[in-house]
């Protein structure tokens, strides 16, 4: 756990992370820019559980927009649940990029922050316990919006399409 003048010290400069943390403090908190690998991320969710543990990985992520709204959850997650017990099927799914889930959302010029939250854990009898949260601030870059990134995605997608029909 983060020490928790540190966390208040962040909760201080980024009053939305109350809103999405509540009382209990994670593990650490980070503030990074946000680069064109943050738009291509595709949050994952995972969960395996059986009689002797389980295993849980949940990754989201949130927009925080000018106005200081927060839309929770913002973008589909991927995903995978199994488990060890009888009659239970295994389930598969895809998610969107974040990019794609700011077009989706209409929120390119509005958006100000985006934040991925991250818990895992992993809880099985006789292997060492191991639980983490961690929560990344992304800053939106100087110099762009996001609504122009969004503009390159779509040339580009019209371009290969364009290219595959091409023949």
């Amino acid at each position: 756990m983060m020490n928790r003048f540190k966390y208040q010290a962040y909760v201080q400069e980024f009053p939305f992370l109350h809103d999405l943390i509540g009382d209990e403090i994670p593990d650490s908190v980070r503030i990074k820019r946000a680069d064109e690998n943050l738009l291509k991320i595709v949050p994952r969710y995972y969960y395996h559980n059986g009689s002797m543990g389980v295993s849980k990985m949940d990754e989201k992520i949130h927009f925080v927009l000018a106005d200081g709204s927060i839309i929770y959850d913002a973008v589909k997650q991927s995903g995978h649940t199994s488990s060890n017990y009888a009659h239970t099927q295994e389930k598969f799914w895809d998610g969107e990029t974040v990019l794609e889930s700011i077009d989706r959302h209409g929120v390119a010029d509005q958006l100000q922050y985006i934040v991925q939250d991250v818990f895992d854990l992993d809880d099985w009898e006789g292997q060492k316990y191991h639980r983490s949260w961690e929560m990344t601030v992304y800053k939106t870059p100087k110099g762009t919006t996001f609504g122009a990134e969004i503009e390159k995605a779509r040339v580009r997608a019209i371009s290969e399409v364009r290219a595959e029909a091409d023949f």
